[in-house]
């Protein structure tokens, strides 16, 4: 039996230039079919220009998709009826791509479940998630007590997850979870774009884990050219360095700008942090702020 090849994709972000490295990359390895795991929008510029790939390669090619936290965010927020996105550094960048988004496209994202189960005659099965099996939105931490139960019960011998942005590969008790890094705002390697071919046989799944260059500034550019940089404006300073660099402080960031805004002024609900805040955030962590 010939090695049988997926190329799995996730966290795409609207990186529609990573985006378009790693499908080109993987179908110069002649891979069978794709795997794309969620998060296809948000935080980069342009998401019409990643769906337009997206739809795409439905068309062209055997794929599978199922649904990110970053799709349940804009669905949940369509059927909010006091919304509360604002253009700024809090939310903006998640009004901005809901603005971009068509009837299509939401009708896409609906269609989507969060996981799924793969079968192949002849192969292993394994099961594929954004998030967890449960929540597009979980995190499967290495080693963390969720990670480790969700692993306990698992009835196959291999689950492939998304959603933390870098690639990994361990066992708990002779099962295999795998995460294959991100193709849209990567965690380390330099920030090059990821993603990761399953090569099956009958003995199971192994993983082969890639980290590209790409044309970062091309991207980077595209923030000025859509107006997300003045819409999301400190948001946008902190994914740029996530992509020239690789070195996440979104969260970080957050939350400092959470704190500072709490200790000031006393209280703070999200998305109503001041902008001041999040500049004093950025400064700290050693962000451009031009």
């Amino acid at each position: 039996m010939k090695d049988y090849k997926i190329a799995v994709i996730g966290d795409i972000h609207s990186n529609h230039i990573g985006l378009e490295r790693c499908i080109h990359h993987a179908l110069e390895r002649k891979v069978d079919e794709f795997l794309f795991l969620g998060d296809y929008i948000s935080d980069c510029p342009y998401p019409q220009k990643t769906m337009k790939i997206i739809y795409e390669m439905d068309k062209n090619y055997p794929c599978t998709f199922i649904r990110g936290n970053r799709e349940d965010y804009m669905l949940n927020y369509r059927k909010t009826p006091n919304k509360n996105w604002t253009y700024s550094s809090a939310s903006g960048s998640l009004l901005y791509t809901y603005e971009n988004l068509t009837e299509y496209d939401f009708e896409f994202f609906e269609g989507l479940k969060i996981e799924g189960y793969y079968e192949r005659p002849g192969f292993k099965p394994f099961r594929y998630c954004h998030g967890s099996l449960v929540r597009s939105n979980e995190i499967l931490e290495p080693d963390a007590a969720n990670t480790i139960e969700i692993m306990k019960n698992l009835d196959v011998d291999l689950l492939v997850s998304g959603h933390v942005h870098f690639q990994e590969e361990k066992m708990y008790d002779h099962k295999k979870i795998l995460h294959p890094g991100a193709v849209g705002i990567s965690w380390y390697y330099n920030g090059n774009t990821q993603y990761m071919i399953l090569h099956g046989s009958e003995q199971g799944w192994e993983a082969e884990f890639f980290q590209l260059e790409y044309d970062v500034e091309e991207m980077v550019k595209e923030f000025e050219t859509s107006g997300l940089n003045e819409k999301a404006p400190y948001w946008s300073k902190i994914n740029i360095h996530t992509l020239r660099t690789g070195s996440d402080k979104n969260l970080a960031c957050l939350n400092l700008a959470t704190k500072l805004c709490e200790r000031e002024e006393g209280s703070v609900t999200w998305p109503n942090i001041p902008e001041k805040y999040w500049q004093q955030a950025v400064r700290e962590f050693g962000i451009e702020d031009s």
